[in-house]
């Protein structure tokens, strides 16, 4: 096993590739042309990472040989260095001294629990998953390789569920109430606010979701249902998902304000402040920073932790369904995932430790 910090040259040639585009570099921007632009940014990035490991340049002749003659011993060192870069900071600090002594014996214990400041095993089994899509497809397209590098039986992705430095977090359900709480309803500020976080709770949207809603895809069925009409979601499809009716009355209280200043259904719901205090409501959308300090500062506020991130209402409203007696199947129809099993990865009722049968244990 490839032990070195960077992996070996694949060729030695220095020589400058002609001007033409290599036909790798034709094929894989065919591939994410189909592609959402936040995956494509994630994909572009670890595609460069991937060539400066090799030792070149991403787009460039050189670049396209040396993947194409990449093995998967270059893999394996690309895992090691990986291993090695420096990354996110665990929530849970150590002193100095603890932080010294495992680095030390880094080479004698290489399991990873989530305590090291480098890349989180969820971050490297992403990049080798991207990866090996890659090389799938350029397999399939006939380049002249017939084997994939990043071949699970060859280099076994991380664990991307084990040494989790950030998890994403439940929301108490008490806490939920007093963040509904606290944005000021008599202000148009306070009213887009509880009209997000009600959507947040109420629906379960993801950050890019409530953002890109329209007043236009707020709707209501024949029997008083009211329903969000999302648009490109993650699973790269529209949806109807369905609101509680108290975030209804919430988005709707927000939908009815912006239409007697004159908002058309094309315009954004939920847009941003500008000015001093940030009383000088705009046209543009909130943006998903925005979002997340937003949500961040209410869930200070009602001592909810500072841990909580708005994907943390996602997984609140999925925690309650399930708490609530619905099962996973009916609960993936409020999610919409793509299968039961991440379903279950939101079902935050595991980690609680209140009702443990450990509680119980008497010798």
């Amino acid at each position: 096993m490839i032990m070195c910090a960077h992996a070996p040259a694949v060729t030695s040639s220095s020589e400058e590739g002609p001007k033409d585009t290599h036909p790798l570099w034709t094929r894989i921007a065919a591939f994410l042309d189909h592609k959402s632009p936040n995956t494509q940014r994630t994909y572009v990035g670890i595609i460069r990472e991937w060539c400066e490991f090799l030792g070149a340049q991403a787009g460039s002749e050189q670049a396209a040989r040396f993947m194409l003659q990449a093995s998967d011993l270059h893999a394996s060192a690309y895992r090691h260095w990986l291993i090695r870069k420096p990354g996110q900071k665990p929530r849970m600090q150590m002193t100095r001294s603890q932080e010294t002594s495992l680095k030390k014996k880094s080479a004698h214990q290489p399991k990873r629990d989530g305590l090291q400041s480098t890349l989180a095993n969820a971050t490297l089994a992403k990049k080798f998953a991207a990866l090996r899509r890659i090389y799938r497809m350029l397999i399939a397209a006939d380049l002249g390789i017939s084997l994939n590098p990043f071949d699970p039986d060859r280099i076994p992705s991380p664990r991307a569920r084990s040494g989790q430095k950030r998890p994403t977090e439940m929301i108490d359900f008490e806490a939920v109430k007093e963040i509904l709480s606290l944005p000021d309803r008599h202000s148009p500020k306070g009213l887009r606010d509880l009209a997000l976080l009600s959507v947040l709770f109420g629906g379960g949207l993801r950050r890019s979701e409530a953002v890109a809603l329209r007043i236009g895809d707020v709707r209501t069925t024949r029997s008083g249902t009211c329903f969000l009409k999302l648009r490109s979601t993650k699973a790269g499809k529209d949806a109807d998902q369905a609101l509680p009716s108290w975030a209804a009355d919430n988005l709707m209280s927000l939908i009815e304000s912006r239409k007697r200043e004159g908002a058309y259904p094309g315009d954004y719901v939920f847009v941003s402040y500008r000015g001093p205090a940030g009383r000088i409501q705009t046209d543009l959308p909130l943006s998903c920073s925005g979002l997340y300090k937003l949500f961040k500062g209410y869930c200070m506020r009602a001592g909810a932790g500072r841990f909580a991130t708005p994907h943390s209402a996602r997984a609140t409203a999925i925690t309650k369904l399930l708490s609530d007696g619905l099962n996973h199947r009916e609960v993936q129809e409020f999610s919409r995932h793509a299968s039961v099993q991440m379903v279950e990865v939101y079902d935050k009722r595991r980690l609680g430790v209140d009702q443990n049968p450990a509680k119980t244990l008497k010798y």
